[in-house]
């Protein structure tokens, strides 16, 4: 069953991440290319979200051969892993049931059937996360942490969670292959797919369906509409052709709306003549004008199994759409619903890998990235930057009085206040407990004064209120400038923190810039 599918797919099991991958000719017929190279994409997007958790985590795709029993190494970004393990393994069994984490310490000799031999410290830790066709293991993404203490909660979540990419993307291939399209639109579909990066966002990924769509088939109107979560209604996200009073953007009742039909009932809709095969629907609204739209072809747009969204052709003329047609469609509409369902998931990973999961902010790690990204920048056109390190004031009171849920409380709190005064292009992260971390890009440490002064007060002034307890909190900041005190990161972040320590030492709530004895507020006259 899985050599149907993965075919010609597999990649050589010494081929690294970094290690840049042979590009598909881009050619209409070019199927076996352009399905590799979607299947490698999906392989690399995944080693390399790894990547971006933590450099230091090593992982590894594997694929299921059925003929010899063992999984087989598809591609992995280190030498550590074995080219195949026997599909009887115990440890891979206990690895892909549930989230669970699986010690050396714990699996001495059990270990060696999945690396490569070696002498192991015991710290090391194994995740795993499976591979699904069907509802069976197909394979599974392996990833290894080096002491059990780098991995965090989040992390967990985003390993646990990263076979479903290559999942869906089976599941599109295997749809190809169960459908007679003809093998010009399957090389089509399949050159979009390998072309989509999964990083995309939501306006690109509706633009090359629409480009592929336009070369497949004649309309007049093209209509991508979904489902507003919770809501009766749906919002249109691309139009392309003939416009009326119903552009992109414009929402309408899902329910006695034709648009609403495939959303409502998962049904495809094919009419020569709409207005007599469903004389109690209006297009969109039922306060809308009479309309020259006549041939209807709509699909239902699949989201994880459910009907989220229409996919909708029109012509103006009463010239059918064919069966064929219809076939074709309703496979894009799956295609298209397994591509969103990718963005939403990634988003998901995303979110979890680089954010903060109490406050919402940039974790850590990511704000370290983001910082060395903007010194480059900043290199670059010679701008200045505004380093900023804040930390609550008696913090610790909170947690020991009130309890750890009003400190989350005034946490998330704090994390809001601080996004709310700055800009979209400015940095914001939870640098660790009760601290926080901004850059304040293109800006100087005294442009940076009114900014940060005005985070000082607005949580000075905050009416801190939770089950009945309210209490007053203030916070303590330090500030460096980029380049003037430094040009290197760690420099940087230690001058604005020890001038946020400068800052508490008398007495807080109040803001110091390096290399000042007093208050921000007097600085910034």
């Amino acid at each position: 069953m899985y050599n149907e599918v993965l075919g010609s797919l597999s990649i050589s099991p010494d081929q690294e991440i970094g290690v840049k991958p042979t590009e598909p000719e881009n050619v209409i017929g070019s199927d076996s290319k352009t399905t590799g190279a979607l299947y490698e994409n999906l392989n690399l997007l995944v080693l390399s979200t790894v990547k971006a958790l933590n450099p230091k985590y090593e992982s590894a795709v594997y694929m299921i051969d059925p003929e010899s029993q063992v999984f087989s190494l598809q591609i992995s970004n280190s030498d550590s892993f074995l080219n195949s393990i026997q599909v009887s393994n115990a440890m891979i069994g206990t690895l892909l049931k549930g989230t669970s984490v699986v010690y050396q310490k714990d699996n001495g000799e059990a270990w060696n059937d999945l690396f490569e031999s070696k002498t192991w410290r015991g710290s090391e830790c194994v995740l795993g996360s499976p591979i699904s066709l069907h509802g069976i293991t197909a394979g599974f993404v392996l990833t290894k942490i080096g002491h059990f203490s780098d991995l965090t909660d989040s992390d967990k979540s985003v390993l646990t969670s990263l076979g479903k990419y290559i999942s869906y993307g089976l599941e599109n291939l295997e749809t190809l292959e169960k459908h007679i399209i003809g093998e010009d639109n399957k090389a089509r579909i399949l050159d979009l797919l390998a072309n989509l990066n999964i990083k995309s966002d939501e306006t690109r990924i509706l633009d090359q369906f629409k480009y592929l769509i336009r070369t497949v088939f004649h309309y007049d109107r093209l209509t991508v509409s979904l489902q507003i979560e919770n809501d009766s209604n749906a919002i249109i996200k691309l139009v392309d052709g003939v416009e009326d009073e119903f552009l992109k953007n414009s929402e309408f009742p899902v329910n006695g709306s034709l648009h609403g039909i495939p959303i409502v009932n998962g049904e495809t809709i094919i009419s020569q003549n709409w207005h007599e095969s469903h004389p109690n629907f209006s297009r969109f609204s039922s306060s809308e004008p009479e309309s020259d739209i006549k041939s209807v072809l709509g699909v239902p747009i699949l989201i994880a199994g459910e009907s989220k969204g229409s996919l909708f052709m029109e012509r103006l003329t009463g010239r059918p759409y064919t069966d064929s047609d219809q076939k074709t469609l309703d496979l894009l509409g799956r295609v298209l619903g397994s591509s969103l369902y990718w963005l939403i998931e990634y988003e998901k990973i995303y979110q979890n890998a680089t954010h903060d999961g109490l406050s919402k902010l940039l974790n850590h790690q990511t704000y370290k990235d983001r910082f060395a990204e903007e010194i480059q920048r900043a290199k670059r056109f010679q701008h200045h930057m505004a380093v900023l390190i804040f930390d609550l004031d008696k913090f610790k009171r909170i947690n020991d009085t009130l309890g750890h849920p009003y400190g989350d409380y005034v946490i998330q709190t704090v994390a809001k206040i601080m996004s709310k005064n700055v800009r979209t292009v400015d940095v914001v992260a939870r640098y660790g407990g009760e601290e926080f971390a901004i850059i304040l890009i293109n800006t100087t440490a005294k442009m940076a004064m009114v900014v940060a002064q005005r985070i000082v007060n607005n949580i000075a002034d905050y009416p801190f209120s939770m089950d009945g307890s309210e209490v007053t909190m203030t916070i303590s900041g330090g500030m460096a400038e980029y380049p003037t005190h430094s040009e290197d990161m760690k420099e940087l972040i230690k001058l604005s923190d020890q001038a946020m320590y400068d800052a508490k030492q008398k007495g807080g709530n109040g803001i110091l810039i390096h290399g000042y004895e007093e208050n921000a507020t007097i600085v910034g006259d």
